[in-house]
């Protein structure tokens, strides 16, 4: 009764370590892939909804894998983490045997469902995961290339969004995309750097940045993504998306705000959990839908 009990319990640890280990606080990254859904007009559209469906899920087996492998790869870079540490393969909660099983089996249902949306999104997926091969090997030893390629990876996620439903990509969409993700590592880093005793022996690129250096690109990346996005609203979209300029300013300085005054800027989750970002951030979306789908161009008809 012991030996089972206590075979039992080894197994739901295991279980409950490889949970964690593909992130699912961080499936929120996928939604990137919504963003061509969403400006594309095919929000209300049965067959993009289930296409991009299928695509978020295929991103979400796909990054778990990679998660797998980079810890994996990590390992004891991440034992002298503060938080990485407690992760469960740096904790010896899951064996590297079963994570790397599991992440097989990650792998293949990740690609053979991106395999279904056509050999454009396989190729996609196929390029996100060399990138964060080369990445893991040596790209996150270069300083600035580690958070440029961070940012691509966004961007690859952008532009599968926009091929699993058949439209054209707009450069606007991987302009924002690539500011917006950049603006987030340059966060990360500076948040690493802000809550380590000793930041470059959990992560050795820290050693090429500092504190200063980091606060500059933020600022310089966050006035180039809010000149992006008003160039948008005047020259890509209808007269209409200017009104949702407030909403992306709020955001940036909202955001940057935070990472300087409560130490958010390490994982962009927490941003959830700020009242007014997380409010913004839902008009936001609500008056942008609204302006897409014609709703004030239907509002000053019935009105007239």
């Amino acid at each position: 009764m012991a030996r089972a009990y206590a075979t039992h319990r080894r197994v739901a640890v295991t279980v409950s370590g490889l949970a964690k280990e593909i992130r699912p606080w961080q499936w929120y990254k996928q939604s990137i892939l919504l963003l061509g859904l969403v400006f594309s007009g095919s929000l209300f559209d049965p067959v993009a909804v289930t296409n991009v469906a299928i695509g978020v899920v295929a991103f979400c087996a796909i990054a778990g894998a990679t998660y797998i492998g980079n810890d994996i790869a990590d390992l004891e870079e991440d034992r002298k983490h503060p938080r990485k540490k407690h992760r469960p393969i740096a904790s010896g909660q899951v064996p590297i045997s079963v994570a790397v099983a599991f992440a097989a089996v990650l792998f293949v249902g990740g690609i053979s469902l991106s395999a279904t949306l056509g050999p454009l999104f396989l190729l996609i997926v196929l390029a996100y995961l060399a990138q964060n091969a080369l990445y893991s090997v040596f790209l996150k030893e270069v300083v600035l290339v580690d958070v440029m390629v961070i940012a691509v990876g966004f961007v690859l996620r952008a532009i599968a969004g926009v091929v699993a439903i058949d439209v054209s990509l707009s450069p606007w969409l991987v302009v924002c995309t690539f500011l917006g993700a950049l603006m987030l590592a340059f966060g990360k880093r500076r948040h690493e750097m802000v809550v380590n005793d000793d930041p470059s022996a959990s992560r050795s690129i820290l050693a090429e940045y500092t504190e200063e250096l980091l606060d500059q690109f933020l600022v310089v990346v966050l006035s180039a993504l809010l000149v992006s996005y008003s160039l948008y609203t005047f020259f890509g979209s209808g007269v209409w998306m200017m009104a949702t300029l407030p909403f992306a300013f709020f955001a940036a300085f909202r955001y940057h705000y935070l990472a300087h005054t409560r130490d958010l800027g390490g994982d962009p989750k927490f941003l959830f959990a700020d009242r007014p970002f997380f409010l913004n951030l839902v008009v936001w979306g609500l008056v942008v839908v609204g302006i897409l789908y014609d709703v004030p161009i239907v509002l000053v008809e019935l009105f007239a």
